[in-house]
């Protein structure tokens, strides 16, 4: 820590005035020219508030002994390094001998671990009962069947391996991403030499992780602008005041972090309307998606940041003058005015960033729940999707209105009995028409929708969606409803309603309540896609996702389209085409990148989000939204969903199909009983935070939610107002005993 001098010249000084004393050593007092000093032979003594100085024995300038009184109870005089000023104790970490372990890794009370050995022959680490001491204890093997696995060998929890038998031809073990699992596909790793690569960490293409090394001094890993090898940086780190930020964590721009402070009770990081900028305000973020992008980076507008991709076969982002949209032609920056954006960092859309400036007294950035608009902050407004609406004007729970949109031709707004809902007189054949358009990705909902449709494989008297298509080419289609959260029907007909039927399945897809079909169509051939439910009970309606693909030879490329392009039932990361895809870390499928903050308060919802995730633990064919996290040093880190007064699930994995490394479900998000994870991390390690509903056991249900990321603390004494259970108990400030 710079800039206090504490070193020996100053305490042999010290200790000399303490010896001799002002009047021993011929000092003489006169009149004082300022109230509450001294004046002694022309020197102006000063006392312990002129020096800042709170307790302990101190020199007051001109040879004279202060006394400057005692420490409260809980610090002592220099605590925090500072002479003569009041301050923690330090802290002494403990030893394994002292805390009598002998095994294990444990805390050594000081924010440290300590490596305490392996147990001998015959006894494991904890196992007579007491935790990092050697013992013995009686085990329970598990089985196969218990650990989810049929193939290969498993460690059985008690010393043995358990056999789980041999794949069926085709299939190999572990070939689907499943360890001990059997699944299509034999994936080779790579190893650091073949990818070139000579330092971090990074995939071997099939789902594990490669540590390439260290670089040596003077090098950096990644250093001359090639990721995982060692260069020579040449590079000037940036400081928290010059980048205008103020909170958190951020990159010093030359492989560092910054540690920018925290906040004040009523603010939240990033709530000022840019990342790492404290302020009050309360913001629904965007995605890539919902506003028609698909590169470059793009501001989440709630201080946050959107990776939406890169461009290929020589398209630029935003080459054809669309900001944010692969193009061929030269981009043409946007500008604050163009965006309708007032204030904060935006994307220009072509690779720069535009100051929108800031807000004026009284209002925020993004306060209003528009990103990067000024608004007076309180109210998180609702919006159409959440609500469930799609038409007409609707009050947005803040005193505005939202501007639902207009139903097509044939549909009225409303009059169906549900308001502000677009209804269409039954019966209804067709609800809309897809053109020959290629590919589709169509989110829709049947949840308002009538049954006019039944197939050979059901949905006989459950609402339906009628959707014309026709090929733009020849040959073989694919048809899918992945992601989608209910559990569905897909039926194809020739040419209409009453044409023949071509397909129809009520599954197809390896996870969730997606279904399958593929069809060979002529070029103009049209047909009658029909998405149904395939029950008539629980999550036998509700919202999808239709893909419509040309049949690929394999998933390669099309990673992180949410599609299951080649016919295999596996979709994107998934599949084992994907497995050597670098985003598939969770950058490929994450709804919001925050970066690597800390302290994390992030509000959104899951309106319309699909079901593209599934934990451990909490439920089936829900809404969920994944988070992208950096952790900015090594540490132990809580994750939980305070706050958001619905039931959800939280669980944190290695990447879009990485290993899940803690859940937590509570039917509750308030104060006592919320979801919480309590993970330890290494710095730079990136994690998948997925926030997922279980509001409802009959259909999915969108909830909104607050996430807190915050760095683990053994007692939340100091932390009794920021809303996030910081030490992990299940109770959060007024409802944690610490704060009472």
């Amino acid at each position: 820590m710079g800039g206090r001098g504490s070193g020996p010249g100053w305490v042999t000084l010290a200790l000399v005035w303490l010896a001799c004393g002002w009047l021993a050593c011929g000092g003489t007092e006169t009149a004082d020219p300022v109230p509450g000093t001294l004046t002694r032979n022309g020197c102006q003594a000063r006392t312990c508030e002129q020096q800042g100085l709170e307790c302990g024995t101190a020199i007051d300038g001109c040879g004279g002994v202060l006394r400057c009184g005692t420490c409260p109870e809980g610090e002592v005089c220099g605590g925090g390094g500072v002479p003569n000023v009041c301050g923690p104790a330090p802290c002494t970490p403990a030893t394994c001998a002292s805390a009598r372990k002998n095994c294990g890794l444990m805390p050594d009370g000081c924010g440290g671990r300590l490596a305490c050995g392996t147990c001998a022959g015959g006894e494991t680490c904890g196992g007579g009962g007491v935790p990092n001491v050697c013992g013995q204890a009686s085990c329970v093997p598990s089985t196969c069947s218990s650990l989810g696995k049929n193939c290969g060998g498993v460690q059985d929890g008690c010393g043995g391996t358990l056999d789980c038998g041999t794949c069926p031809q085709g299939e190999t073990c572990g070939g689907g991403g499943a360890p001990n699992q059997c699944g299509r596909a034999t994936c080779r790793p790579f190893t650091c030499a073949e990818l070139g690569k000579n330092c971090g960490t990074l995939s071997d293409g099939c789902g594990g992780v490669l540590e390439c090394g260290t670089c040596p001094d003077g090098t950096a890993c990644g250093g001359d602008g090639v990721p995982n090898v060692c260069g020579i940086p040449a590079c000037t780190p940036q400081s928290c005041s010059g980048l205008g930020k103020n909170c958190g964590f951020i990159p010093d721009g030359c492989g560092d972090v910054l540690e920018c402070g925290t906040c004040p009770e009523d603010e939240t990081c990033g709530g000022g309307g840019g990342p790492n900028v404290c302020g009050p305000a309360s913001c629904i973020p965007t995605t890539c998606a919902a506003q028609g992008k698909n590169c470059g980076t793009l501001s989440n507008g709630c201080g946050g940041l959107l990776d939406c991709g890169e461009c290929f076969s020589g398209q630029t982002c935003g080459g054809g003058g669309v900001a944010n949209v692969c193009g061929s032609a030269r981009c043409v920056p946007a500008t604050c005015a163009e965006l309708g954006k007032g204030c904060g960092g935006v994307p220009d859309g072509c690779g720069g960033m535009l100051d929108c400036g800031t807000c004026a007294a009284g209002k925020v950035c993004g306060g209003g729940g528009v990103p990067n608009v000024c608004a007076e902050p309180g109210c998180r407004p609702f919006t159409c999707a959440f609500l469930g609406k799609d038409c007409g004007a609707v009050p947005d729970g803040c005193g505005g209105m939202l501007d639902c949109g207009t139903c097509a031709a044939g549909e009225m707004c409303g009059v169906g009995g549900v308001t502000n809902v677009c209804y269409r007189p039954p019966p209804v054949c067709v609800d809309r028409d897809l053109g020959n358009a290629l590919p589709v990705r169509l989110k829709g909902s049947t949840q308002w929708a009538t049954a006019d449709h039944q197939a050979s494989c059901g949905g006989g008297g459950i609402p339906d969606r009628g959707l014309l298509w026709t090929a733009p080419r020849s040959g073989t289609f694919t048809f899918d409803t992945a992601r989608s959260a209910m559990d569905t029907l897909l039926c194809l007909k020739r040419e209409d309603c009453w044409g023949e039927e071509l397909a129809c399945a009520t599954g197809g897809i390896s996870y969730g309540g997606g279904a399958r079909v593929s069809a060979a169509l002529e070029a103009g051939q049209r047909v009658l896609v029909v998405v149904d439910g395939a029950t008539g009970g629980s999550f036998g309606k509700g919202d999808f996702e239709l893909h419509i693909q040309e049949l690929a030879a394999t998933e390669a490329g099309h990673c992180f389209d949410g599609a299951d392009n080649d016919g295999d039932r596996w979709v994107d990361c998934a599949d084992t085409d994907c497995q050597g895809e670098p985003f598939c870390d969770g950058r490929g499928c994450a709804d919001t990148d925050l970066g690597s903050a800390l302290p994390v308060t992030y509000s959104g919802d899951t309106a319309q989000a699909g079901d593209g995730f599934q934990g451990t633990c909490g439920a089936l064919l829900q809404h969920d939204r994944a988070h992208l996290w950096t952790a900015p040093k090594a540490g132990t880190f809580v994750f939980d969903t305070v706050g958001g007064g619905q039931g959800n699930a939280l669980y944190v994995l290695t990447g879009c199909r990485g290993l899940e490394l803690g859940c937590s479900a509570s039917r509750t998000a308030g104060k006592t009983g919320a979801p919480v994870v309590k993970l330890l991390l290494e710095k730079g390690q990136r994690v998948l935070v997925v926030v997922d509903g279980m509001n409802s056991t009959e259909t999915a249900s969108p909830i909104r939610y607050t996430l807190h990321i915050t760095e683990y603390v053994p007692r939340e004494t100091d932390r009794c107002a920021n809303g996030a259970d910081d030490d992990a108990d299940g109770r959060a400030d007024d409802a944690d005993p610490d704060c009472r």
